[in-house]
């Protein structure tokens, strides 16, 4: 599936405007001190528009983030040099690039691990964190919990954002079919989500329809169809033993001292290498 092409790569950061970045870096920076990690340099694997980079290089981090779409890139690179922020950015397939170098820590932030759909792409993916860690290093990534979404199971979703210079303008997100209701002068994002579930094969195909609107006039629209996977501790618990990993620890994402529960769509997941 060809996923963040242009279209939805430049549609991609007013779409997640009110994404906590700097709560999941607490985050991430949180793991480092359970685990007691002494860490300087992160990769970044599926690192996209360079949400988290570009907060974990401002904190004093050397960061290298990768990702396969390079429109993704673009605009990474494009950010990092409007701040000055020194990070390195790579396009390549994080099942198996080599950058011929070893970081304190591995981070794959917003579920890129469930891109890898396959055993083999699963265990590839946790086979390059692996070979780019130094001894001691630290691998985190989020991911859906397979419980969650078994129980709470996606469902069709439509999210309108208004773009006008008031950021304080919250998104419109309704759960049915309904028309909107929005200010027809200014600009408009509306995404229309739809969800399939596949219990057999653990993914859910998600169907991405992106209108790029002046008022009422569409000026553009977008495609997409992204196969993501939920997964299971005890399955990731294998490809992490068998890369190489110990010490694996499970937990609901952002909140690093509780047990998981089936409402938790989002797992937190870390490894010591």
């Amino acid at each position: 599936m060809n996923v963040f092409t242009k279209g939805y790569a430049e549609a991609y950061d007013d779409l997640y405007y009110n994404k906590d970045y700097e709560k999941e870096c607490d985050f991430i920076e949180l793991a480092f001190r359970k685990y007691d990690c002494q860490v300087s340099t992160i990769l970044d694997l599926g690192c996209g528009t360079g949400g988290h980079a570009l907060i974990l290089a401002r904190r004093g981090y050397h960061v290298v983030g990768v990702d396969r779409s390079q429109d993704m890139l673009d605009i990474a690179l494009s950010k990092a040099e409007k701040e000055k922020l020194s990070v390195e950015f790579v396009q390549g397939d994080i099942t198996g690039i080599d950058l011929h170098q070893k970081f304190d820590a591995v981070i794959s932030m917003f579920a890129v691990m469930g891109y890898q759909t396959t055993n083999h792409a699963l265990a590839e993916a946790c086979r390059v964190a692996s070979d780019h860690l130094s001894s001691d290093g630290l691998f985190l990534f989020d991911c859906w919990y397979g419980p969650a979404v078994l129980t709470e199971r996606p469902g069709f979703r439509i999210k309108e954002i208004m773009l006008d210079d008031n950021p304080s303008i919250p998104p419109l997100e309704k759960g049915g079919k309904g028309g909107f209701e929005g200010n027809s002068s200014t600009g408009r994002i509306i995404r229309f989500t739809e969800p399939v579930v596949d219990t057999l094969t653990h993914t859910v195909e998600t169907r991405f329809k992106v209108w790029n609107l002046q008022g009422d006039r569409l000026i553009s629209e977008t495609n997409e169809s992204h196969l993501m996977r939920f997964l299971f501790p005890q399955e990731i618990r294998y490809f992490l033993e068998v890369t190489g990993f110990k010490d694996i620890r499970f937990c609901p994402f952002l909140e690093l001292e509780k047990p998981l529960t089936e409402h938790d769509w989002n797992m937190g997941v870390m490894a010591r290498r």
